[in-house]
């Protein structure tokens, strides 16, 4: 079975709600962003359910190769169906019981009411206590699948893409444990080397040195004028970077 992480009130009420679902054999539409967690709490709910792509089962329905009936499924992206009447009808037809995941909320009037119970996971940043524990959960897998035999002394915690994002981060801060200055330098000089074009190399790619700098200093310095005398920067050119970088800050 799936293990979906509630310690945060929001997620114990979603997993509250998904356990009744459990027990019900009504459809269910999972709404959230990327790395929320939905498929993840559609396995809860479902756990021996096959897993379709939304466009892919509706090329199969349409070219009469779905043969499944009496049966529940889980439809990954149904935001994606195109033919909504195709997608009813058959499951209508063949009393298939759907438990979807979108990443919108605007879906098709047909679609909204074809399910009778929505729920939607905020993103991370609104359920700060699931941070910890998905972190350990990523950590402890990390460790397995890397051999690690210990964890590192800091873990790196992204969320931005809130799971996906978080597992990466984790997974680079076993990476990063025993990466030193040369390898980092190899790293960047392959991605460069990858994603030089054109005449302005220099200016499309020296985000990669400046925004990490500029995020590390803000963490370690806080604010404006002491990043300034610690990165030997003025003041206006400091904010200038800023303002260059602030959609990677």
């Amino acid at each position: 079975m799936q293990e979906y992480i509630a310690v945060s009130p929001a997620s114990k009420e979603i997993l509250n709600s998904a356990t009744l679902l459990k027990t019900l054999g009504v459809n269910a539409l999972i709404s959230g962003s990327v790395g929320t967690g939905k498929k993840t709490l559609a396995k809860y709910i479902l756990p021996d359910a096959t897993i379709y792509d939304a466009q892919e089962l509706q090329k199969d329905i349409s070219d009469k190769v779905m043969h499944i009936s009496h049966d529940a499924i889980i439809i990954d992206k149904i935001e994606n169906i195109t033919n909504v009447e195709l997608l009813l009808t058959w499951a209508e037809q063949n009393e298939i019981r759907i438990i979807a995941t979108s990443l919108k909320d605007d879906l098709n009037s047909k679609l909204k009411d074809f399910f009778s119970i929505t729920l939607f996971i905020p993103n991370l940043e609104f359920r700060k206590e699931d941070i910890k524990p998905l972190a350990n959960k990523f950590s402890a897998e990390a460790m397995r699948v890397l051999g690690a035999e210990k964890k590192p002394e800091k873990l790196i915690i992204n969320t931005t893409e809130n799971a996906i994002t978080l597992r990466k981060s984790i997974y680079f801060s076993y990476l990063f444990e025993g990466i030193g200055e040369n390898e980092i330098m190899m790293l960047l000089e392959k991605f460069m080397l990858d994603n030089m074009q054109g005449e302005n190399s220099y200016r499309d790619l020296v985000y990669l040195f400046e925004a990490p700098l500029l995020r590390a200093s803000q963490k370690k310095h806080k604010s404006q004028l002491q990043m300034s005398k610690h990165l030997g920067l003025n003041r206006i050119t400091l904010r200038k970077k800023l303002e260059i970088h602030k959609d990677l800050l």
